[in-house]
């Protein structure tokens, strides 16, 4: 849920294009981290670190293996304060697709998919 929606002076709280745009952020974040942003907190915790404008961090190492920064930029993007300030969902998909990360996207028929394309044999 985008930081707005937990705002109390905000009538209706509402899900808007913009904080669908930020949930998605979080959604390409858990998908190539394996991770849910914000893993290991508390429900009330993880509301209040959204509220106050935490992010989730990086993952590095193995784990960020997916994050270029292409990628990280377009999130970072995605999770802009200011809801008006965020990117269409379209224009999300269309940075992800010109990014150097553009190679893990498939297109399937009936699905677009995240492939890993990574190399796990031992050396």
């Amino acid at each position: 849920m985008s930081p707005e929606l937990f705002d109390p002076e905000i009538q209706g709280h509402r899900p808007t294009q913009c904080s669908d745009c930020y949930a998605l952020g979080m959604v390409i974040y858990e998908v190539l981290s394996g991770h849910a942003p914000f893993d290991g907190f508390a429900d009330q915790v993880i509301a209040g670190k959204v509220f106050r404008g935490d992010r989730p961090e990086r993952p590095q190492g193995a784990e960020g293996v997916w994050f270029t920064d292409d990628v990280w930029e377009v999130l970072v993007f995605c999770w802009t304060p200011q809801p008006e300030n965020r990117p269409s969902i379209e224009d999300v998909l269309q940075c992800l697709e010109n990014s150097n990360a553009a190679p893990i996207l498939t297109h399937n028929q009936d699905t677009a998919r995240m492939v890993r394309q990574v190399d796990m044999t031992d050396p």
